[in-house]
């Protein structure tokens, strides 16, 4: 019988392979895409909202190393849709570029998840906006989701979730407390989900 935890490891694969197939609608398909690059983004945060709670299930614990690569895996998928737009014309490439830059930067400095969460939150709404302007069937359905995930997690959003990452937030003007407790959050993170590397709700 397939294990839990490899099931999880699968649909983070499944994920990165939907962050790398963003990109190619993004490079062949551009604007008129955007409805298959919505589906795809839903499919890729379905993937994602998963594969935590499959893999806590897991009775061994185990950590893999595709697991441990959650939150990177997440990130591919917000830095595909913000090449998704770039390429679709819906950003300036300088734009991509400066904002790629100062994300790379800050997450060097602070080395921080919740940080590496807030970073993908301006492509996610820059998709949405493009959608409910050009696509707004699909706009919608991403507006949908949104809800339909918080509402399914609740109360577990509003009192677990949003505090550690308004927590984690607050630290970062804290140099000291940065260094000391970036090892730790990333193994808080671990021990949330896939590898158990995972952040969903």
């Amino acid at each position: 019988m397939v294990s839990t935890k490899t099931l999880a490891d699968v649909l983070t694969a499944v994920r990165f392979c939907l962050a790398g197939f963003i990109l190619w609608l993004g490079v062949k398909g551009g604007a008129e895409a955007l409805p298959a690059a919505v589906v795809t983004l839903l499919l890729a945060w379905v993937t994602d909202v998963l594969d935590g709670p499959l893999a806590r299930r897991d009775p061994s614990g185990r950590h893999t190393w595709i697991g441990d690569q959650d939150l990177a895996i997440d990130m591919s998928v917000g830095m595909a849709v913000l090449a998704y737009l770039t390429l679709s014309g819906y950003l300036t490439l300088k734009a991509t570029i400066a904002y790629v830059a100062v994300c790379v930067a800050l997450l060097w400095y602070f080395r921080s998840v919740h940080l590496a969460w807030t970073v993908q939150a301006p492509p996610y709404a820059g998709m949405t906006y493009a959608a409910l302007r050009d696509s707004p069937r699909y706009g919608l359905m991403i507006v949908g989701y949104v809800a339909l995930v918080v509402v399914a997690t609740w109360p577990r959003f509003p009192e677990r979730v949003v505090p550690q990452f308004l927590e984690g937030m607050r630290t970062l003007g804290k140099k000291s407390a940065v260094d000391k407790g970036a090892q730790a959050e990333h193994q808080a993170y671990a021990e949330n989900g896939n590898g158990s590397s995972h952040h969903s709700y």
